[in-house]
């Protein structure tokens, strides 16, 4: 399971850090007004009187399940910035349209299939979107290559990410790329496009500082110079970009004071990941023993008539969309965004097919009128806008929906146990299921809740402008309580 994979592999565990949580830094959201004025009625009172003194405008609903039946309700038809709540649109559309059990596949191709273990010329990996490609895949796939009896390819390693327009994207908040939480995706991407790396710092003063060599790889292209010394630390690590042969430079330069520690780790977003991914499948290659004869490494799209010497399929969606939503990771989401448009709509994956997805998938579910915008798959816009009442209505189809309705709840965090609700809520009794979302001045939570009275209610909370973002989630809970606990 891909929860056990992520509590194991410590080297890429803050991965889903920066890629969420971090958002929290971004800039002030634009506050939209509220559509409806009606006043809130008992009795949530005063849990949401005190929501509303915690942001400038709030829309909250909680309904009754299955039935859909309305309990509280202010502002549900407003219009919210909703941050990553958005990626509960994005997996229910994933879940509905490709099925839970979907898997992606990423194909090895070649001119020919292997001659007495030998591949005359290039290889070229293809993917089709997998969000989860990591460095022990890359291994997985070079194994299922050296199954095939190859030992020996006398080319080089491509990339093809023709499944994607663009190729590659650097997915920005409101245009603002600076922040670590903001992703690169491609459709062949290994590690979520980040390039991690460490450097040494020696205890001798006015020594080199040196990249570790089990982190480099042949991705890594090192100029510069860093010494260490007795005091002072003015170490710094930049990418020169991308340097057109299948690597990325990276400038070292200042001082590292040596009594500090004794190696530090540096990730970047990848500034040719297309050149990193076919940097990672070759070092799997030859740890597998299969020998790489060529040079040329980077991106090349496989030409016509190629055959598929070998294949990786993903674990099942149903997984992957839970380290989405549980960790709310936003590589995964943009990934799963475009990749919905190209194996639903066709290739190449777009955003804006991706959204045509999610849109259908709406209407399908029975959300025809809505008011708002969908402009990404994560939630990393101040220009989306969606209602809580459209939260609502697809929670409760999910809800109802035995196919694909377990899937979508169990990928969600829970209260006191995993995923972004670990912490909050921690109260004997109270059962609380969802996905949460932020950035600088929006906070918002969309999910189930349930109590010791077996009842359970899906609840939208939207807050655009918040003053103080530890006092709007302490009211969230306290409403969501008050629902838990409804007689």
């Amino acid at each position: 399971m891909i929860m056990d994979f992520f509590t194991k592999l410590r080297n890429f565990r803050p991965f889903l850090i920066i890629f969420c949580t971090s958002t929290a830094l971004c800039a002030p959201a634009v506050a939209v007004p509220a559509a409806d004025s009606q006043r809130p009625t008992q009795p949530f009172v005063q849990s949401i009187e005190r929501i509303r003194k915690t942001a400038e405008s709030v829309g909250v609903m909680l309904v009754s399940l299955p039935s859909g039946q309305t309990v509280v309700e202010h502002n549900s038809g407003a219009a919210f910035v909703p941050a990553s709540l958005v990626k509960l649109l994005t997996s229910y559309a994933a879940l509905r349209k490709l099925g839970p059990s979907f898997r992606f596949k990423t194909e090895a191709l070649a001119r020919g299939g292997p001659v007495d273990g030998v591949i005359q010329g290039d290889i070229w990996i293809r993917g089709a979107g997998d969000p989860f490609f990591v460095s022990e895949k890359a291994q997985e796939l070079a194994q299922a290559i050296k199954l095939q009896g190859i030992r020996q390819i006398t080319g080089g390693v491509f990339t093809d990410d023709s499944f994607f327009n663009p190729k590659s994207e650097h997915i920005c908040l409101d245009g603002d790329c600076i922040g670590k939480y903001n992703p690169v995706v491609s459709a062949t991407a290994v590690d979520f496009n980040l390039v991690p790396f460490r450097l040494l710092v020696p205890p001798k003063p006015g020594s080199a500082v040196t990249v570790d060599p089990a982190w480099a790889g042949s991705y890594i292209k090192v100029s510069g110079k860093a010494v260490s010394a007795k005091k002072g630390d003015t170490l710094k690590v930049r990418s020169l970009g991308a340097t057109g042969g299948g690597q990325e430079e990276f400038q070292i330069s200042g001082q590292a004071a040596s009594r500090g520690p004794r190696s530090r780790e540096y990730r970047f977003h990848a500034a040719d990941p297309a050149g990193l991914f076919a940097g990672a499948i070759r070092t799997a290659l030859e740890r597998s023993g299969i020998r790489v004869m060529g040079h040329a490494i980077g991106e090349g799209t496989a030409p016509s008539g190629a055959v598929t010497i070998a294949r990786y399929e993903s674990p099942e969606l149903s997984e992957l969309v839970s380290s989405m939503n549980k960790y709310s990771n936003n590589f995964m989401a943009e990934m799963l965004l475009k990749g919905l448009g190209g194996h639903v709509s066709g290739p190449p994956g777009t955003g804006a097919k991706g959204v045509a997805v999610i849109e259908s998938a709406l209407v399908e579910a029975g959300i025809p009128d809505r008011t708002g915008i969908i402009d990404c798959g994560s939630g990393l816009s101040h220009f989306c806008l969606v209602t809580p009442k459209t939260f609502c209505q697809l929670l409760t189809a999910a809800y109802k929906d035995q196919q694909m309705g377990p899937a979508f709840i169990s990928s969600l965090a829970v209260n006191a146990g995993e995923g972004t609700l670990k912490r909050r809520m921690r109260k004997p009794g109270l059962s609380v299921q969802g996905k949460t979302g932020t950035l600088n001045d929006v906070i918002g939570f969309a999910g189930y809740v349930s109590g010791p009275s077996g009842n359970t209610y899906a609840a939208a909370l939207m807050l655009n402008g918040v003053r103080d973002r530890w006092k709007a989630r302490q009211a969230i809970d306290a409403f969501l309580e008050e629902a838990a606990f409804l007689k």
